[in-house]
């Protein structure tokens, strides 16, 4: 049965496509070989695999390489409710590729492959167990897809490790680029030009085009940050636009030819915290290596994550343009609009999300630096605000766990948002 998301992105890509897109669907799924030669072989073996379970307990999990947030951050928390028994103890697990054609950071699989049983083409067996009765056990998923409602992050252990050679190949790309014992900011904007051209499964991506930015929103706080004797390096495979400065110590990895898969992990092991737009890249320095991360412009606003204590956020505010006003939380949570997750669902309801403004990402950048010093004071004004602020994510499905904090400053000055 397709899903609610599944049926409007087929939508977007036949009202595009038209009826070729329908030639293509159907050429996917009857032209392939496996349908027909390797599928009844692993329906067998599944049979087995769950006859076998009273004795010993096969579980098959799917790595979606084909994009970092999930590539990151659903084995980590995998890992971490294993190691918290949230997942069944004894139990022999391998993980297959879902799309083992197209890998976004094959030095992240690397690394997983050191630490996971992965096996690639083992994904035939979760795709069937998928559907057989009683096959869901034998699945390897988390609670809530990458969701910390348990809070686990914060009390794990970090699963990703380095070897000595890696740290060695690390540490001489930072002293060949005069980073050497630098205090790094890593920083990141979203934008469409990677999924044009790299991500190409036939799918319109401009569904998503609500969470791009463009670079020049935050480039005035890296310039402060610099000031305060950080380097910030610009993130970001293909990124869409140019760095403007002269500022030596913003440094634009990408366009530079700096980047390569194995840099964009070193780096965020390395990294004092990032800042920018909500991508899925955050989760390999959030998650993989549990550093401060600081959202901005954060857009769909239920899935706002303050799964762990050092992590700062602030976020888009949903202008509705009939009525010419905000939206408050009371109102967005309850109607599902800070569910949405595509730009003509937001179109459709009237609502323009407003970015964060430079000002604002200044701000908030160096409220995040003075907590990281332990030199940021908390009033009794800060802590309130921030208790009636989280107070609305409570009988959310999607929370559970608000150790992370909303900006002070854009708490105080848009507390009509929420408080009555």
């Amino acid at each position: 049965m397709l899903t609610k998301e599944k049926r409007q992105k087929f939508s977007e890509n036949f009202s595009i496509k038209g009826i070729p897109y329908l030639f293509f669907l159907f050429k996917k799924f009857f032209l392939r070989i496996d349908i027909y030669f390797i599928y009844p072989f692993v329906f067998l073996m599944c049979l087995i695999v769950i006859l076998l379970r009273p004795i010993f307990f096969i579980r098959f999990g799917s790595l979606f390489t084909a994009k970092i947030g999930p590539f990151s951050s659903h084995p980590e928390l995998n890992l971490c409710e294993k190691e918290h028994l949230l997942q069944p103890k004894d139990t022999f697990d391998i993980y297959g590729l879902k799309k083992p054609y197209f890998v976004c950071n094959k030095h992240l699989l690397k690394m997983w492959r050191r630490t996971l049983r992965i096996w690639d083409h083992s994904i035939y067996f979760f795709n069937v167990l998928s559907i057989l009765p009683g096959g869901k056990k034998h699945l390897i998923k988390t609670s809530l897809y990458s969701r910390d409602i348990h809070g686990l992050l914060t009390k794990s252990k970090i699963n990703l490790k380095f070897t000595s050679e890696e740290i060695l190949e690390g540490e001489n790309f930072l002293k060949k680029n005069g980073l050497e014992n630098k205090k790094l900011i890593l920083m990141i904007n979203r934008s469409q030009r990677y999924l044009d051209e790299v991500y190409n499964f036939n799918v319109n991506f401009n569904y998503h085009s609500y969470r791009n930015n463009s670079i020049d929103l935050y480039v005035p706080a890296a310039e402060e940050l610099t000031k305060l004797g950080y380097h910030v390096i610009r993130m970001g495979h293909l990124v869409g636009d140019k760095i403007k400065t002269s500022n030596k110590q913003i440094i634009d990895y990408d366009n530079l030819g700096l980047r390569n898969d194995f840099l964009d992990i070193y780096l965020a092991s390395k990294c004092e915290y990032i800042f920018g737009t909500d991508t899925g890249y955050f989760a390999i320095p959030g998650w993989n290596f549990r550093k401060p991360i600081l959202y901005v412009n954060f857009s769909q606003l239920e899935f706002i994550e303050p799964w762990l204590a050092s992590w700062l956020m602030i976020f888009k505010k949903y202008w509705l343009i009939k009525e010419k006003r905000f939206l408050t939380i009371k109102e967005i949570l309850p109607s599902g609009f800070g569910r949405f997750h595509r730009s003509n669902e937001y179109k459709n309801n009237g609502i323009e999300l407003i970015n964060n403004t430079k000002k604002e990402i200044i701000e908030v950048n160096l409220e995040m630096v003075k907590r990281l010093n332990g030199e940021w004071i908390e009033s009794d004004e800060d802590k309130e605000l921030q208790k009636l602020f989280w107070k609305n994510f409570e009988k959310s499905s999607l929370h559970g766990n608000f150790l992370g904090k909303i900006g002070s400053k854009f708490l105080k000055e848009n507390k009509e948002l929420f408080i009555n």
